[in-house]
């Protein structure tokens, strides 16, 4: 190599050592850099503050998020909940002070809040309003108020909101918990879209008002709510409800949905529908009753079913699969489905085989299976342990010894979905079977991101995953065509 060429290298790998040391985010402008502080928690994006680029560009920020829970674990409860509490609130004080923007994305505040436990309370809550107006003097899109934290909060401690959070012409999502809904107004929400309560007590003229008072209103979730007995859902532009009944309520909810679209009930045993053929996507889900309901209230719960006879995709969980269950072991008739998609979200135990060979062999024009499978293996509460025992089921045979008819596994199935897959017998043998039996079948996708929980072993090794996709690919199929992923 010349000296001239010595030269150029040397200056070339200065001129990379020089792009290296330039710091690419400090050159980015003000605006960039305050967005990309907004995706921060609200915390470390003050703290920014000690960097001298970014100085108090975090006074610009467009998400103020502030969360009691990210100070302390949820489980630990002890006197530093006063002290954790004591950080939050001098920082929402901080942070509201010196903010400059004149517009917020979204406020959120999570805080454990009872009016009548600790001195000083009250003077908070007085407090904790102006924090509320302040969001909504700044055009605020999300609003999410959350008194019950990690705590236990009963509804002696709720508190009430003041009425500028009802008629807000900004609010497009409002999620609200633990908190005591009294507008002294008429309600006034015109661009709210998304609307979530949660431990909230609201009688049934209240959900009315709220109804009428956002009409553009698309998606309603409501967590064990107290007082509803009646839900109708007249808009023609609320398309997604999701409800979760209270275990502890043993009252009736009638629900009328002519037009939503999307509709998810936990606590179905307790429900009457009406108007739901506009239904697409349903989700049922039992309490822990549910051999009463599928024994006792049979006729009640088939009709159920029945009523959403058309829903394209259908999700069930752990106990309203066992209620399939239940009928096979006592012989009562299962209802048959037109579902397209069945979404299955549940323990995979020996208990579960005979609800979902069920759900096979009653869909018969069932295109795709999806499998979420969740952790545990005992699906039943301690209640119902003695009439379970009565019945044996051979969970290590029960798939080799499935003889009858599956309409949907001959002529339509054609995608199965596998979620958090572990290397079990019981789900090894219900893959094989579906390989065997699913003679149109077109992909198999295994997911293996299971979540680990500290009382579970994974003592599967990659050469575990090697010897069982070798075994999946090499099981007999009876679509030659089916594509196995395994992820």
């Amino acid at each position: 190599m010349s000296n001239g060429d010595a030269e150029i290298s040397i200056r070339e790998r200065q001129k990379v050592a020089l792009n290296e040391q330039i710091d690419r985010i400090s050159s980015l402008p003000d605006p960039i850099l305050a967005h990309i502080l907004s995706l921060l928690p609200t915390e470390d994006a003050v703290k920014t503050v000690l960097i001298r680029r970014f100085g108090n560009l975090w006074t610009y920020i467009h998400n103020l998020d502030f969360d009691v829970c990210l100070y302390h674990e949820c489980t630990e409860v002890d006197y530093e909940d006063t002290v954790d509490e004591e950080r939050l609130i001098n920082l929402i004080r901080h942070v509201l002070i010196l903010h400059q923007r004149s517009d917020i994305h979204r406020f959120c505040l999570k805080l454990e809040l009872n009016l009548w436990s600790t001195p000083g309370q009250l003077e908070l809550a007085n407090e904790i309003d102006t924090w509320i107006r302040f969001a909504l003097r700044k055009k605020v899109k999300v609003l999410e108020l959350d008194f019950k934290a990690c705590g236990n909060s009963g509804p002696e401690g709720y508190h009430k909101l003041p009425n500028v959070v009802f008629i807000s012409d900004s609010i497009t999502e409002l999620k609200l918990v633990y908190c005591c809904v009294e507008p002294r107004e008429h309600i006034q929400l015109a661009s709210l879209k998304s609307l979530s309560l949660n431990g909230i007590l609201i009688c049934d003229k209240m959900m009315i008002d709220i109804l009428s008072g956002c009409p553009a209103l698309e998606s309603l979730f409501l967590y064990e709510c107290y007082g509803l007995h009646k839900l109708d859902f007249t808009s023609v532009n609320l398309k997604n409800v999701v409800i979760e009944l209270d275990c502890h309520d043993s009252s009736r909810l009638e629900v009328s949905c002519p037009y939503v679209t999307s509709l998810n009930i936990s606590g179905i045993e307790r429900t009457d529908l009406y108007n739901v053929s506009s239904i697409v996507d349903a989700a049922l889900e039992f309490d822990n009753r549910f051999f009463d309901c599928a024994c006792g209230q049979y006729r009640e719960v088939k009709m159920l079913f029945e009523q959403l006879y058309d829903a394209e995709v259908f999700t069930l969980f752990t106990r309203a699969i066992l209620v399939f269950t239940i009928w096979v072991l006592i012989r009562s008739p299962c209802p048959s489905m037109n579902w397209r998609r069945l979404v299955l979200k549940t323990m995979l135990t020996k208990w579960h085989f005979p609800g979902i060979a069920s759900l096979l062999r009653n869909s018969p024009d069932l295109e795709m299976l999806d499998i979420h499978i969740q952790p545990g293996t005992k699906p039943f509460c301690i209640h119902d342990d003695p009439w379970l025992m009565e019945y044996e089921i051979d969970g290590e045979n029960f798939w080799d010894l499935q003889r009858s008819s599956f309409h949907c596994l001959r002529s339509h199935l054609k995608t199965i979905r596998i979620r958090s897959f572990k290397i079990k017998s019981c789900a090894v043998k219900l893959v094989h079977f579906l390989l065997r039996k699913a003679c149109v079948l077109e992909k198999l996708v295994i997911e293996t991101n299971w979540v680990s929980y500290p009382d579970e072993e994974n003592p599967f090794t990659s050469e575990t995953w090697k010897e069982f996709s070798e075994d999946i690919h090499s099981c007999p199929r009876a679509s030659p065509q089916a594509v196995i992923l395994i992820l």
